[in-house]
């Protein structure tokens, strides 16, 4: 299961899309570039995409101050989860995930046969993990993949540099430790990952459709040394990305003042949740991204009672934690509806 509106559930709701505050889809809350929307515009719909994203990548390796053959985009970065699972794992492999998680790793670890193991955490421990924990279990299972998604989702937790290059170091030349950075350019002060891919066994993910605002088109990159990316896109389809995505994106790297000015919103409307969400006694787990976890019981019900009010969050039952909604930061106005809707949908009777 993943956010984002579905048009079957609003039907039988009696709802369209244009009639629903979606809160289930952590992205950016001022949606595309006007820069952005006018290059996909003007992209020659009847010509073949490039096959190899060049332009994209060369904007990407001005940017980034990277080489083009450590760069790779696809279909959003849930093709490039897929194809590195098929490209570091084996039936025999093992594979470690750090949870509550994005679902698709596990579905491409299972596609892939390799052993799926966990390192889990709990709402005691805020859902951190004891890193020095987990790097012991790195090391007794020597891993082909390890994937680790910072900040996480659902759960906004955010490492440090420090620990993730303690788990760089635990994975050593044994594995492909998969640094999933979908969500950090929204965080308030997100550190710079790149320097880790002198480590020579991180691979970036990043995910456009987060910061830019362009889920509709599918767009992410995978950052890593040539020889992670070339095993990678050895599998990837032809016209994988498409022509429309591809200028959406060169457009979306000219427009970083964009971006910034997301963060802004998203840091005055998450204080704005927080307080609001407290004075509810709905417990929220401290978060560096642009979602926020609440506790609310029954996800599930009160997602409904939300859902008839016309706003759409995340049960996050899916992720194992059946009590808790994710709630993406939108403008502050939005997030007082859904206050309301939320102040409404826990009243009891």
């Amino acid at each position: 299961m993943h956010g984002g509106v579905d048009d079957a559930e609003l039907r039988t709701h009696g709802l369209a899309r244009d009639g629903v505050l979606d809160f289930s889809s952590n992205v950016n809350p001022l949606g595309a570039s006007p820069h952005v929307r006018k290059a996909a515009a003007e992209v020659d719909l009847s010509a073949y995409p490039d096959r190899d994203c060049l332009l994209l990548r060369e904007a990407l390796a001005a940017r980034l101050d990277v080489d083009v053959e450590q760069l790779m985009v696809g279909n959003g970065s849930t093709e490039l989860i897929h194809l590195l699972a098929r490209a570091f794992l084996r039936s025999e492999s093992r594979c470690l995930i750090f949870a509550p998680t994005f679902g698709e790793y596990e579905a491409a670890v299972a596609q892939a046969g390799a052993d799926i193991h966990v390192v889990g955490t709990s709402a005691e421990s805020g859902f951190s993990w004891s890193i020095d924990k987990a790097a012991r279990t790195v090391r007794t299972l020597r891993p082909a993949l390890v994937f680790l998604c910072n900040p996480n989702n659902p759960t906004g937790v955010y490492l440090d540099r420090t620990a993730v290059q303690e788990l760089s170091t635990a994975v050593g030349p044994f594995g492909v430790l998969v640094l999933d950075t979908s969500y950090a350019p929204l965080a308030d002060d997100p550190w710079d990952a790149l320097p880790l891919l002198r480590c020579g066994n991180v691979a970036l993910l990043r995910s456009m459709t987060k910061d830019h605002g362009l889920a509709g088109v599918r767009l992410g990159y995978l950052a890593a040394q040539p020889q992670i990316v070339a095993a990678t896109r050895c599998l990837q389809p032809s016209w994988s990305v498409s022509a429309v995505a591809q200028a959406a994106g060169i457009a979306a790297l000219a427009d970083e003042a964009h971006v910034a000015a997301a963060r802004s919103i998203i840091h005055e409307a998450r204080v704005y949740l927080y307080d609001h969400l407290a004075a509810l006694d709905v417990p929220a787990v401290p978060s560096a991204a642009n979602f926020v976890l609440a506790r609310v019981g029954d996800a599930t019900a009160v997602r409904q009672k939300l859902l008839g009010e016309g706003i759409v969050v995340r049960d996050c039952t899916s992720f194992g934690l059946p009590a808790y909604l994710r709630i993406a930061i939108r403008r502050r106005a939005e997030c007082a509806r859904l206050i309301s809707a939320l102040r409404k949908a826990l009243t009891h009777d």
